[in-house]
């Protein structure tokens, strides 16, 4: 069946009634559509193998967390028994396991295909669509997958920041609402989640508060831009609330050592896992923006003393503020 996919753009150009129709034949031609970046067995198999993936995912944030590491999870009664779509704000590798065990549901798990073969062989029972941010066609396929995923009954899984948000005190990074569009789709709810890490002087985790929130839902009549305010306030205003139980980093109260301690261990666990951290940079939604290279910077540069360098564009400002004699 042949069947063209409207840019965002061009649907908005349709009236109520004509969008109503082209949901439909879409959700048509989606439901029986050929799964294409996910990984074989996803849509079956997976859900079939949801207690051993349960136990693997156990087992591996245990790895990966401090011996005696602090586990709390809340909101599981925000779930609902429907298919659903889960929005998670993304920290790091631990991500793509800690919050299995305790989720009732299956999820199929949105993952870059820039990763080391085994970390993607490791979830192949839990099932994977796979994308490359860098790739217009792939993260199309990838978006087509979700919405045959959802409409197949089959919960998936998003990280809408793409990226690791490194600061331990941002709520957020930028979000594209891509996420919002395959929800209104395939007519399903979507949860945001919430994951914050508490981690020793030496970047180990001990702490993971993983959080659940309240379903919000996106109509065919609903504004994405309104939608993407609406998820943003409700998983900032989540992670505040973990960020007041654990407390504030200040710069005050954290040595050169202890933040570069922190960073050096978060880059060894991306090279780890073969993700490039200058891809990483690129693919953040509105990374281009300088307002975003100064404002919401992630790692700050040092050098081999341990004494902070100035990012690019803080040094750009200040060529800026001395022609004007600020």
């Amino acid at each position: 069946m042949d069947f063209k996919v409207l840019s965002l753009s061009e649907e908005d150009k349709l009236s109520r009634d004509e969008k109503l129709l082209y949901y439909k034949k879409l959700r048509e031609f989606a439901k029986d559509r050929k799964l294409v970046t996910t990984t074989s067995g996803a849509k079956f198999l997976g859900p079939r193998m949801k207690g051993i993936t349960n136990k693997l995912s156990s087992k591996l944030t245990d790895i990966l967390c401090e011996k005696d590491f602090n586990y709390n999870v809340e909101g599981i009664e925000n779930i609902p028994e429907c298919t659903v779509l889960f929005a998670f704000t993304h920290q790091g590798l631990l991500d793509n396991f800690s919050w299995i065990p305790d989720n009732p549901q299956h999820c199929v798990i949105f993952h870059s295909t820039k990763v080391r073969k085994a970390l993607k062989l490791m979830q192949l029972n839990t099932g994977l669509v796979l994308v490359d941010k860098e790739d217009k066609k792939s993260r199309l396929d990838a978006k087509m997958d979700g919405i045959t995923l959802l409409l197949n009954g089959v919960s998936v899984a998003f990280f809408p920041e793409a990226a690791y948000l490194l600061s331990p005190n941002k709520y957020h990074l930028p979000i594209n609402y891509g996420f919002l569009d395959v929800a209104r789709k395939a007519g399903v709810p979507i949860v945001p989640c919430v994951i914050d890490y508490f981690y020793s002087p030496e970047g180990k985790i001990t702490d993971v508060n993983i959080g659940y929130c309240r379903p919000m839902f996106v109509s065919v009549d609903d504004s994405l831009s309104e939608k993407l305010i609406q998820y943003q306030e409700i998983i900032s205003t989540k992670r505040h609330d973990f960020i007041e139980k654990r407390g504030i980093f200040k710069r005050d109260d954290i040595s050169n050592l202890e933040y570069i301690n922190f960073m050096e261990s978060t880059k060894k666990v991306l090279q780890m896992a073969k993700i490039d951290l200058d891809v990483e940079r690129r693919t953040i939604w509105d990374s281009n923006s300088p307002f975003y290279d100064f404002h919401h910077i992630n790692d700050i540069p040092y050098d081999e003393h341990g004494n902070f360098l100035e990012p690019e564009e803080v040094k750009r400002l200040k060529k800026i503020n001395k022609r004007h004699n600020i």
